[in-house]
């Protein structure tokens, strides 16, 4: 169903809050036809053709909460960057901000789609053979659309989907077009995969091969990390056996702080095949609960990070926190915009960054994500047993036990619709 021609939110809509998205793209495709020849007008100039190779590590969470967050923080960057070497060696580039556990790579169509396998698993053997962290990993080959840093389209989102949800650790998936373009595939090496719903219309393999490409050199491995310079430069040097505690104790000491998190989703109707409408009227939707988030920024807490539909704000004080949020939500619904809201608090690594999508990490962050994006409902608002325990007050509400990617998570829920 096509966007209200009115939304209250798009009157505050300015580029600093649409960001590297064009305000005249959202209001054009908010204000016009909206129908099928008009996106396509609309998004001619951002179509881009190519390989797309997109990868989610596995037990982050669980990790977090075992481990010295430190040392989670490294383990987690030391993949990242041979995925962004390699990837970089053979013609890639990379796409958006590397934020956790995710990476994504493009090859534009002068990239042989063989070279981009052979690079990918001589990823998957690096990482096997030297890192704890193991990645999951998705190549598909269509038709994307470049859109402020991000790609979007079903293209894309096919590709997310399958190394997010579905590719196991160490596994490289490919996707049918990969395999009708490759002249090295052989049959043997494809294993046909099976999944719960429907990933696209066409098949998905598990690609077996283990061609190595020994030669490929590890340059370029300075990824788009979400980090202060200062912070990663001194990332690596955790390891050294005599400058590591006390460099451990100078980023805690600049960074780490206790803080209530606040993890704030959209809702998405999620329809079998996307169309480039559904498209642009997401990129509608979430510039405006960035506008409205922005615009009603909170006096005693601060925007983490904010956009794509979601953001992440940080306050001292639990309740102040749990009483911004029920205002939010009745601003967000009069601009017809279903969230979902989870909160905990604890222990973040805290960056203030300015290079996007993120700047705090820590298991409040990881916690809360799972509740809101894994195991949230709309127009509810979900609370963590240490986060509750905190509060003066709290409302009717309701205990919950979920699992979400194979952790369970207790609290209670406070519904707002």
């Amino acid at each position: 169903m096509s966007l209200p021609k009115v939304i209250p939110a798009l009157a505050n809509l300015t580029q600093d809050i649409a960001g590297p998205v064009s305000v005249k793209l959202l209001q054009d495709w908010a204000r016009g036809e909206q129908n099928l020849d008009a996106a396509q007008s609309l998004l001619d100039t951002f179509r881009i053709t190519g390989t797309v190779v997109s990868t989610d590590g596995s037990g982050l969470t669980e990790m977090t909460r075992a481990m010295d967050l430190l040392d989670v923080v490294q383990l987690v960057s030391e993949p990242k960057e041979i995925v962004h070497a390699l990837g970089c060696e053979i013609g890639g580039r990379p796409i958006g901000t590397w934020v956790a556990d995710n990476t994504e790579m493009f090859f534009p169509a002068t990239v042989d789609v063989d070279d981009v396998l052979d690079a990918m698993a001589e990823v998957q053997c690096r990482i096997r053979e030297r890192h704890q962290i193991q990645l999951g990993m998705c190549v598909h080959s269509g038709c994307f659309y470049e859109i402020g840093g991000g790609l979007y389209g079903p293209d894309a989102d096919q590709v997310e989907d399958l190394a997010e949800n579905y590719a196991a650790g160490d596994e490289i998936l490919v996707t049918e077009t990969v395999v009708r373009q490759s002249d090295r595939i052989r049959s043997e090496e494809l294993e046909l995969k099976c999944f719960e719903r429907s990933c696209g219309s066409a098949n998905v393999f598990a690609h077996r091969s283990r061609r190595r490409m020994e030669h490929l050199a590890e340059r370029q491995t300075h990824y788009p990390h979400p980090f202060p310079e200062e912070f990663y430069r001194l990332l690596p040097l955790l390891r050294d056996p005599v400058r590591g505690p006390e460099i451990r104790k100078q980023l805690y000491a600049d960074w780490l702080r206790e803080a209530v998190v606040v993890f704030l989703a959209r809702h998405r109707e999620q329809p079998e095949e996307r169309s480039l409408s559904d498209l642009l009227d997401d990129l509608v939707a979430n510039a405006c609960m960035d506008a409205l988030i922005r615009n009603g920024a909170p006096g005693s807490g601060e925007i983490a990070t904010s956009g794509g539909g979601l953001a992440i704000l940080t306050f001292d004080n639990a309740q102040y926190a749990l009483d911004y949020v029920r205002v939010l939500f009745h601003e967000l619904s009069s601009n017809g915009l279903d969230v979902v809201a989870a909160l905990d608090q604890g222990p973040v690594l805290n960056f203030n960054s300015i290079h996007g999508r993120s700047g705090i990490t820590g298991d409040p962050v990881n916690i809360a994500s799972k509740l809101a994006e894994d195991a949230g409902a709309p127009g509810q608002i979900y609370m963590t047993d240490r986060l509750y325990a905190a509060l003066a007050s709290q409302g009717p509400c309701q205990s919950f036990r979920k699992v979400a990617s194979g952790v369970t998570l207790n609290g209670y829920t406070l519904g707002c619709n």
